[in-house]
């Protein structure tokens, strides 16, 4: 592995990441009449934004011969370090300014929202100031497309590297359809929609009555499919049904395939309606949907039932994590419904986490595909998504997926129980975690948080949060030994 080539990158990194710190920076300073501790908040994200910026731009310099060294090796490492690297400068802010005085804690709640998992530490959100509220919720939102896809955006000078990058690092393994001429290109597609898509929501949240403050902070985490709230309520604290049902639209929009945004916009539906992923998912939260509905009788039948389900179900789906209901008290049934799907997420090309849905086709049809070749040895039945036939490493790469998402979940529970918890804490705790969801049932229930895990469970689960963001490959492929031979 090019050690400068690697450095070179996450130098832009920490450069780009101390820039975007003059937002919450600039919030902190409107709003210093109202919080009593306004220096030490303005401090925090002063020391930490020249940190960031003068780190980033040494090492860049030292490092400025390797730019073009950037290959599969290098890419891995990249996007792994970069996520642990946005963690440890980002949690700055929390720890200078005294919001999260706990080092644990504030690593915690900073790769929650990096890898938009929205699991947090935090018994009441509402204490925290404005300038720091924003940021946690901007780290969601960084974290929701990707930094590293914005660096290629934004520095053409990585060059045949950045595709290495995207496509190591991109939310779902699958970016985008490589039609752009150049990868810088494509990012700026990329982010330019995500942006468009954010701003759109905060103007119809602003209109619909949430204050301009609430509405941005919530587009942030709707579009990352983060779930991080100003609130402790979470939407529950916003009982506007027009509301609630705009923030339903873009959770379903985010759990989407963004290509299939992309071709939208460019006016080729039929990409949408015959895209074999957008159907199954389609069809997985109206099935879901209209279980709750059937079982939910603790709401009353109608428009409210309805909403309440399915914001639900988006929320859990598209791994949001936003809670408009205590589901943890909902049916048995509903709630394995719910687990359920914590484990398949969204789409593959979207900010959701989980296995993705893609991959749950592909298991299926695997599994049909074995049992065809006991019946008939030497007949040929390849793996279709689609119209499109998978090539059988990437039939064999998504299988080995499965196994390894599989062992960190246990794992994980494992972990969680050796510490006390019960079962449905462990289990739920774990994947809520691996699949980047947030609340999951018990004791990390949608009421609850995570401020009671011992230390060493919160770095275990900080752990699963890394994982699943960067679909596993990426980060335990640094554990062999080939990885690092020159």
């Amino acid at each position: 592995m090019n050690a400068a080539a690697v450095l070179f990158v996450l130098g832009n990194l920490a450069a780009i990441l101390g820039a975007t710190m003059l937002v919450p920076l600039c919030t902190a300073i409107i709003f210093r009449h109202q919080n009593p501790n306004s220096s030490e908040e303005i401090l925090a994200f002063a020391v930490t934004m020249g940190l960031s910026i003068g780190l980033g731009i040494a090492v860049r310099q030292q490092c400025r011969d390797a730019a073009k060294g950037v290959k599969v090796r290098e890419g891995f490492g990249i996007v792994t370090f970069s996520w642990l690297l946005f963690s440890a400068l980002g949690m700055l802010p929390y720890l200078i300014s005294g919001a999260i005085p706990n080092v644990t804690d504030a690593f915690f709640e900073t790769m929650s929202g990096f890898t938009t998992t929205g699991a947090s530490i935090l018994p009441k959100v509402e204490v925290l100031p404005h300038g720091v509220q924003l940021w946690r919720c901007m780290t969601q939102w960084l974290g929701g497309m990707g930094i590293v896809v914005l660096s290629i955006a934004l520095l053409p000078i990585l060059g045949v590297g950045g595709y290495r990058l995207m496509k190591a690092e991109s939310p779902g393994g699958v970016a985008y359809e490589r039609e752009q001429a150049r990868i810088t290109d494509a990012a700026k597609d990329l982010w330019m929609l995500y942006i468009g898509l954010s701003i759109l929501e905060a103007v119809l949240l602003r209109l619909a009555g949430m204050s301009t403050y609430d509405a941005i902070c919530h587009a942030f985490t709707t579009m990352s499919t983060g779930g991080f709230s100003t609130h402790t309520a979470s939407m529950a604290y916003f009982p506007s049904p027009l509301i609630q049902w705009i923030v339903i639209t873009f959770m379903f929009l985010a759990g989407i395939n963004f290509s299939i945004h992309a071709n939208v916009i460019r006016g080729r539906f039929a990409s949408a309606f015959h895209n074999a992923e957008l159907r199954v998912y389609v069809a997985m939260v109206v099935a879901a949907s209209v279980l709750g509905v059937l079982l939910l009788g603790n709401v009353q039948f109608g428009e409210e039932r309805l909403r309440v389900v399915l914001f639900q179900v988006l929320s859990i789906s598209t791994t949001t994590g936003f809670a408009s209901a205590d589901f943890d008290t909902w049916p048995h049934l509903l709630r394995f419904t719910l687990v359920t799907m914590m484990f398949i997420g969204g789409c593959m090309g979207s900010t959701s986490g989980g296995m993705k849905v893609t991959r749950i086709i592909v298991f299926t049809k695997s599994v049909v595909r074995e049992l065809h070749r006991m019946v008939y040895p030497h007949g040929v039945r390849p793996v279709r998504v689609g119209k499109r036939v998978l090539k059988p490493e990437v039939a064999s790469n998504i299988m080995a997926f499965g196994s390894l998402f599989s062992a960190a979940f246990l794992l994980g529970s494992l972990v969680m129980v050796a510490y006390g918890y019960d079962i449905v804490t462990a289990t739920t705790a774990s994947v809520a975690a691996l699949g980047n969801i947030g609340p999951g049932l018990g004791q990390v229930g949608p009421t609850a948080n995570w401020a009671h895990l011992p230390d060493g469970a919160k770095w275990v689960m900080g752990g699963l949060m890394l994982l699943g963001r960067l679909e596993l490959f990426s980060v335990i492929i640094l554990f062999t030994t080939w990885a690092w031979r020159r």
